[in-house]
């Protein structure tokens, strides 16, 4: 019994000096990686927002401006039905009873929601649909990637992270004059697979004049992407 223990426990320290060996023989990097792309995918949300002193008539107006909206994009800006929802809905009652001057009040919300692709032209036509229809609306806008921009995105990332980390192992083997190997290990556990480490930079527009209301200029913002991947590489004595 004592042979075979013995013969376990140098087994175990012969894979422990093997594995500190292996450690010893390699180069651990990080990989860095940034770009910056044009989100391809568009989102207004058009927020109306009316209140009365009667519940129906505030329920009311907010259909007719919707319906109106939905009816002018549909027209002018050649927006389906179909690509636009209505969120957020929501009636509330601003009582005043402890306040004999003031009326009570009722107020209904809802939100248009309108996703389109990132293309500036009809970004531009929708928007000053918005502004001829002349409703008490507010107007937010944002920019996102769809799924097939995320994965191109992510591939051109992971694989300028791999250069990075090439490049780097390639000038530490120069400096410290030993040859670089395979890959033994990659770290890819750290943070989202995709993610935008910076803030989004608002996009910018332009009305023709003071006296014109139309937009004459659009500009999406790039955003900034980035990426780190920690690579280890077997590393060789040089052969004189």
């Amino acid at each position: 019994m004592k042979r075979i223990y013995t013969i376990a426990l140098m087994a175990l320290m012969s894979a422990g000096l093997f594995a500190q060996e292996q450690e010893a023989n390699t180069l651990k990097v990080q990989g860095s990686a940034q770009i910056e792309t044009i989100p391809d995918l568009f989102q207004f949300d058009l927020r109306f927002t009316v209140t009365t002193e009667a519940q129906r008539q505030s329920v009311d107006s907010l259909e007719h401006m919707t319906n109106y909206m939905i009816k002018c994009l549909n027209k002018k800006a050649k927006i389906s039905k179909d690509s636009l929802k209505t969120i957020g809905f929501y009636t509330n009652i601003n009582d005043n009873r402890y306040r004999p001057e003031t009326k009570t009040t009722y107020t209904a919300s809802q939100t248009l929601q309108l996703k389109v692709s990132a293309d500036k032209e009809q970004i531009i036509k929708i928007l000053n649909v918005i502004a001829y229809t002349n409703l008490p609306v507010n107007v937010n806008t944002s920019s996102y990637f769809s799924d097939k921009a995320k994965a191109q995105s992510e591939e051109a990332l992971i694989n300028a992270a791999f250069d990075n980390a090439k490049r780097q192992a390639q000038m530490l083997a120069k400096a410290g004059s030993f040859e670089v190997g395979a890959v033994r290990s990659v770290d890819y556990t750290q943070g989202e697979p995709f993610q935008v480490n910076a803030l989004a930079r608002m996009e910018s527009m332009a009305l023709k004049s003071s006296e014109d209301r139309s937009f004459a200029n659009f500009n999406l913002a790039p955003q900034t992407l980035q990426k780190s991947i920690r690579i280890s590489y077997f590393i060789y004595r040089k052969e004189n």
